[in-house]
This record gives C-alpha cells, sequence and structure tokens, in this order.
C-alpha cells in the first residue's frame, strides 16, 4: 500500500508544478507562434490550481509550526520552573563548593589523595627533584612507599648538600607495644602478654611481629649508606603522623588506631588508612608552618640515633622486660579490651559508667562488717572504681548478694595515691554486694550505697576484675 506524502513533500512537487508552469506560459508563445488558444489557457489554469494548493500547503503549516510553538513553549516553561525551584539549592552548592575551594586555597591545600598508594609516584618524583630539603617521618616507610627504594636518592642528595633529615620509630617505648597489639592478632597478642620475661627469652614473640621486623630491615638498610646515617634519628613521642616535607611542599597523613571494625584486611597496619594532604608553603598559610614546626620540635627532642639504637637491640630483651614490668595492668587491659571482649566493639566492652584499675600497692588489711556489727572479716583490695570495688577475704564467710555491709579500717600514709583510694571508700562506708565469687579466696564485688541511700542500678558491677583464661 503506496504511503501518503507528507505535506512538506506534496507542497515542494506543488512548487516544481506551479514554476514549470508559469515558465511554460512565458516561454512557449516566444517559440511557438501559432500556439491554440487552449493550451494558454489550460496553462494559467493550471498555474492557478499549484497556487492554490501551495497556498493551502503554506497556512498548513503554519498551524503546524504553531503546535511546535506552542509544545516548545510547554516544555521550556516545566524548564524554567525546574530550574527555579531547584535555584536555592543550586545557589547553595554552588557557594559550598566556592567556600571549600577558597578554605584549601587559603590554607595552602594543594592536592588531596585517598590514600598512601595514590602519592607514591609524586613522592618519589619530589624526593628525586628535591632541590633543598628532604624531611621524612615514619615508621620504617613499608607501606606502599618504602624506605629501601629512597635511600640511594637520599645518599646522593646528601653528597650535594641538601638538608636530609629521617625519623623513624623507636621500638622500645610502651607507644610500640600498644601499637603492636593494634596490629597483632588475638593469638599473636596472647602469646605477647603471657610470657613469662622473669627469665631471658631469645625469642620473644615480640620480636617477631610486623613493626619490630620492620624496624630492624630499616636499621639493617641504613647501615649499608654511611652517608646516611648521620641523618636518623629514632623518636621517642608518639608522632600521631606520617609526613614528608620536601622543599616547599609537605605531604601529610594523620595517624589512627587503625581500621574500622566493619573494614576486615590481612593487613592489620594501623598508619595508612587515612587520606593523605599536600600543602604548600605560602605567605599566610598556617598549615605547612605548623606542621614544619611539628617535624623540627620532634627532631630536635629525640636523642636517639643509629648509635644509641644498636645499643639498644643489644640489651633488648631487658628493655623489653622493663616495659612489660612497667605497665603490665594496662597492657592487660588492652589485650582485654582488643582481643577477650565480645564483638570487639567498644559498646560490647564499655561497660561501666566509671573505669576500673587493679590495686598495685602493698596495703593494710581492711574489715567488711555487717550492719550490726557481729561479722567481722579481713579482706584487701583486687580493684576499684568509682563507685564499686572488689575485696579478697581472708576465708570463706556466709555472705549474701544483696547484703549490705560496712568497710572499716585505716588508710596508710604512703603511697599517697593508696592513702587517697581507701580514705575515699571509707568515707563511704556502706556498700551493697553484688556478686561473690567463691574459689581458693573468696572474692566480693562491692557497689558503693550513696548518703541518700538510692542505688544507682545503671552503675552495677557486670564483673569482677579477675585474669582472663588467656592471661593465666
Amino acid at each position: 500500500m503506496r504511503k501518503i506524502p507528507r505535506p512538506f513533500i506534496r507542497m515542494v512537487i506543488a512548487c516544481i508544478f506551479f514554476l514549470s508552469a508559469v515558465a511554460l506560459n512565458i516561454l512557449l508563445p516566444r517559440y511557438w507562434h501559432n500556439i491554440p488558444e487552449i493550451v494558454k489557457h489550460l496553462l494559467l489554469v493550471f498555474s492557478a490550481i499549484m497556487c492554490v494548493h501551495i497556498m493551502e500547503y503554506a497556512y498548513l503549516w503554519w498551524e503546524i509550526f504553531g503546535h511546535i510553538r506552542s509544545i516548545l513553549k510547554e516544555t521550556l516553561q516545566a524548564t524554567h520552573q525546574l530550574i527555579d525551584d531547584n535555584r536555592n539549592s543550586l545557589e547553595k552548592s554552588l557557594q559550598t563548593t566556592n567556600q571549600l575551594i577558597s578554605a584549601a586555597a587559603n590554607c595552602g591545600l594543594t592536592n588531596l589523595y585517598c590514600s598512601r598508594k595514590d602519592v607514591r609516584g609524586d613522592i618519589y618524583d619530589a624526593v628525586e627533584n628535591a632541590e633543598k630539603r628532604v624531611w621524612l617521618l615514619g615508621i620504617t616507610f613499608s607501606e606502599n612507599v618504602h624506605l629501601d627504594e629512597l635511600l640511594s636518592t637520599l645518599s646522593g642528595k646528601i653528597a650535594g648538600g641538601l638538608d636530609i633529615k629521617i625519623l623513624l620509630l623507636d621500638v622500645f617505648r610502651d607507644t610500640a607495644v600498644f601499637r603492636t597489639f593494634l596490629e597483632s592478632t588475638a593469638p599473636e597478642a596472647a602469646k605477647i602478654i603471657n610470657t613469662d620475661r622473669s627469665i631471658t627469652h631469645p625469642a620473644d614473640p615480640f620480636f617477631h611481629q610486623r613493626l619490630y621486623s620492620d624496624f630492624t630491615h630499616a636499621f639493617d638498610r641504613i647501615r649499608n649508606y654511611p652517608d646516611v646515617e648521620p641523618a636518623v634519628r629514632f623518636y621517642t613521642h608518639n608522632p600521631t603522623c606520617w609526613m614528608m616535607i620536601v622543599d616547599n611542599t609537605v605531604h601529610f597523613q594523620p595517624y589512627t588506631f587503625g581500621r574500622s571494625a566493619n573494614q576486615h584486611s590481612s593487613n592489620l597496619c594501623v598508619g595508612a588508612n587515612m587520606p593523605v594532604f599536600k600543602f604548600q608553603m605560602q605567605p599566610n598559610g598556617r598549615p605547612f608552618e605548623i606542621l614544619e614546626d611539628h617535624f623540627m620540635k620532634l627532631w630536635l627532642t629525640s636523642n636517639v640515633d643509629l648509635f644509641h639504637i644498636e645499643a639498644r637491640i643489644a640489651d633488648r630483651n631487658r628493655i623489653v622486660k622493663d616495659i612489660f614490668n612497667s605497665h603490665a595492668s594496662w597492657f592487660k587491659h588492652v589485650f582485654e579490651v582488643l582481643h577477650t571482649q565480645k564483638n570487639n566493639m567498644p559498646s560490647a566492652i564499655d561497660r561501666r559508667k566509671f573505669p576500673r584499675q587493679p590495686c598495685e600497692w602493698k596495703q593494710p588489711s581492711l574489715n567488711v562488717c555487717s550492719e550490726d556489727c557481729k561479722t567481722i572479716i579481713g579482706a584487701s583490695i583486687c580493684d576499684y572504681a568509682r563507685e564499686s570495688i572488689s575485696l579478697k577475704t581472708e576465708g570463706h564467710f556466709p555472705l549474701n548478694v544483696g547484703q549490705i555491709v560496712i568497710l572499716q579500717g585505716t588508710p596508710p600514709a604512703e603511697p599517697l595515691e593508696a592513702n587517697f583510694i581507701i580514705d575515699y571508700f571509707l568515707r563511704i562506708k556502706r556498700f551493697m554486694i553484688k556478686r561473690i565469687v567463691d574459689g581458693p579466696q573468696q572474692i566480693i564485688g562491692l557497689q558503693a550505697i550513696p548518703e541518700n541511700g538510692k542505688y544507682n542500678e545503671q552503675n552495677q558491677i557486670d564483673s569482677i576484675v579477675t585474669q582472663s583464661p588467656s592471661l593465666t
């Protein structure tokens, strides 16, 4: 079935016929002198018919154009309405973007990298092209940016007279042990905390963790570059960041205590999780000046170089033993919080309103008395919190949970901490027994009863602080 021509095509055909008829009407009398009148009349009639058709199609297209214009007008009206409705949000978005760009420019922020991996190429290029100084601050530069790959270049820069400073971790510090717990699995942390350091252990599990291995690897590599040795110090403080200052540019990455609990990874290193910020020195660029000052204070207050650290490595067993002896109770608390609590989440482990600490001083014997003072029990403090205390009794006595008892005794003169703590609980006097643990020595958990006699259920004793099975 033949398709009906569109109006526009039909109008073009009519125009062709009209022009042809007019042309014939003009040209035929010149070349055909005896042209019949009937032919002239037919050409005129045909021209008139085509002219009528052209006018008709032109009027039709005018209406079509009118409809198209109406459609476009309605469409544009909706678009304008949409723009008007979102004008405020667009203006706010642009204003926020402009403010962010302006703030970044004012503080000298020139780039932001999602991770240390993304900045690796820029770091190597910057060190290679350094003209004035290279200051490096990091544990051992083992995450993405490797110290091994920089030492040769740094040695050449030192020969060229550049200011080279390298700050690395002194692993023989309590903060390094804490970081090791953060970066170890539960079985590895249990081995570290359970090791008996009263005797020398050449294979102390602490020396087999990644942090210590990276430390010794960096130490061994630096010793192969005598020119670099004087430029290295080991920081004593917590640096709080990974940082590289090359000439007038600083790359800065804040440290955290690791990934969130929802991010599972075989790599437990806590150092490379945050974005890396790039700041440029400028007249009013305070971040660059602050970070530069941060590095210099850390450098000037660190008095351990390769010579001192080599001596510490030789005496590593005694040093680590002293560290664990000095911070034993805190390390046990850290281990329990990180590895023995349910779900390893703060909401699961922070059940108390007030934190609890063990008693670490010699103390006189206290007395636990019934309200009528007929039953008197000798006891000593196991651990304590602001509103609760647990005691080891000097025998087994018929006590009941919920029983009200009175604490009696005399606070020691020394140490002053013991004097303060025991005097504090003696002034409270009245306690409620919340838990009783039977064993070789009976342990009772007491909850302080305020002077008004109202007991705060929110701060009840959830457990008595004892060594977990993995620590015994």
